[in-house]
């Protein structure tokens, strides 16, 4: 998967970068002010008016965008106490005059940040703010903030003597730092998941999901006012559960290509519930995740409000396409999360995503199932260590049953499947999976490792293989 080692690599913000932070920073600002004058007279309630902006000001420093959104902070703040001196002096200027400097200032700032904040690698020297070192002497990250994830670009961090240089929006942010790595020989810098990981943005969607039925729960309850009070409660429970149920069994069609019809030339290896794995070559897999409708995606034995067979094909009902995307998302979290981590956790095989393929990835062939013949005679010892690189990295890993284990050339275990969690998501993980699935009768640690958890179920697990053994 590497290509072109000797070429010259330039690291720089993205024009999306551009937009989404300091010109959607601007459209912000624009709205804030035009509110403040309209509800607030600003600046003749100044207290109110002030107010409303420095929080607007706290907020955003917290969610941390860039590397300059100190500075931008300090904008807006420097912004609310000009105008707060020029009312206490009486110094009159036209109503939009600060507003505009602010915008200005913000677009200024970004523009500087965007045209000068390069790093350039070329022939083992890596370039940043007037440093000319040697590759193998720095180190390097990435990192996603979770609103840059959203809209496809991340952060790439070089450490070097103690200090760190951020560059944020650059797109494809950890193949960019894989590339980094395998090409011009930059050191993987140690990293550790967040304890919350992908939990806020879990919540705040969850939060979104739920509040038409909060809404439509609320509107009957004041829609039957004129009944007693245990009445309403009935009816506008009754009611938002049964429009409820009606909305998430609507049918909506799947799109009408079958995302792996290109592979099918391929060996089909093994096929699951919304994947097929098909040989590459003879050194890596490639792996199709399925959108609702393709694949076998049989979700009767799962808690789901849907009436009928709860199946799907053509035609889906979106109670099933919400809970089939929401764990493709997290399926694509975790092989990002492999590719972040596979130089600290030596059980991950390497994994390559493909540019324009969002559901598809390439991953090394593990060729030796685990079984009785190919068993390490030291395999405590190997799931020992990778529980120790686990917690180390601030990770749990599940759905490790014996058919996701493999062994390599070496005598090496390989975990070719099975999701990434952090401490904070593994528990609502654990709650949802136990509470929606009938097919499990709980989780169990793997060979007495904590954060090496299989589901259990009708499958094989590492446990019994050693028994037998």
């Amino acid at each position: 998967m590497n290509s072109h080692p000797d070429m010259p690599e330039v690291l720089s913000p993205s024009i999306r970068w551009f937009f989404i932070n300091p010109v959607f920073l601007s459209i912000e600002l624009i709205l804030i002010f035009s509110i403040i004058n309209i509800e607030f007279l600003y600046p003749n309630e100044l207290f109110i008016g002030s107010s409303f902006l420095l929080l607007f000001a706290f907020i955003y420093y917290f969610l941390d965008f860039s590397p300059i959104t100190s500075i931008q902070t300090f904008l807006i703040i420097l912004a609310v106490f000009i105008q707060i001196i020029f009312s206490f002096f009486s110094i009159t200027i036209p109503q939009f005059l600060i507003p505009l400097m602010l915008i200005f200032s913000v677009i200024v700032s970004g523009l500087i940040y965007f045209f000068f904040s390069k790093v350039i690698i070329d022939n083992g020297i890596v370039i940043f703010k007037s440093n000319s070192v040697k590759s193998k002497n720095v180190s390097i990250e990435s990192r996603i903030r979770t609103i840059g994830g959203i809209f496809g670009f991340g952060d790439i961090i070089l450490h070097y003597k103690k200090k760190k240089y951020v560059i944020s929006g650059i797109n494809n942010n950890i193949e960019i730092r894989r590339k980094m790595i395998d090409n011009h020989q930059l050191q993987p810098h140690k990293q550790t998941a967040t304890w919350s990981g992908t939990l806020v943005l879990f919540l705040i969607c969850t939060m979104i999901l739920f509040s038409p039925i909060i809404l439509c729960l609320v509107y009957f309850y004041i829609y039957f006012s004129s009944f007693a009070i245990p009445l309403r409660i009935l009816f506008s429970v009754s009611l938002t559960l049964f429009l409820s149920v009606l909305i998430l069994n609507i049918r909506l069609p799947r799109k009408n290509i079958n995302p792996a019809s290109d592979l099918l030339n391929l060996k089909l290896i093994d096929t699951g519930m919304w994947t097929q794995i098909f040989q590459w070559n003879e050194l890596l897999v490639v792996k199709q995740l399925f959108r609702c409708g393709w694949g076998h995606n049989n979700y009767n034995d799962h808690k789901a409000p849907i009436i009928g067979k709860k199946m799907c094909g053509k035609w889906n009902p979106i109670a099933l396409v919400i809970m089939h995307n929401l764990m493709l998302i997290y399926q694509m979290i975790g092989i990002h999360r492999r590719k972040i981590y596979e130089h600290h956790i030596d059980a991950i095989p390497r994994t390559y995503t493909i540019p324009g393929r969002k559901f598809r990835y390439l991953q090394e062939y593990v060729s030796k199932p685990l079984n009785l013949e190919n068993m390490p005679e030291d395999i405590n010892d190997q799931f020992i260590l990778l529980n120790e690189q686990l917690e180390r990295s601030g990770l749990f890993i599940d759905d490790i049953h014996a058919g996701n284990v493999r062994i390599n050339s070496d005598g090496k275990i390989k975990l070719v499947d099975g999701e990434l969690y952090t401490d904070g998501e593994v528990l609502i993980k654990n709650f949802l999976v136990n509470g929606i699935d009938n097919r499990l009768n709980g989780m169990e640690k793997v060979l007495g490792c904590e954060r090496i958890i299989r589901w259990v179920d009708h499958r094989v697990s590492v446990d019994d293989l050693l028994k037998q053994r």
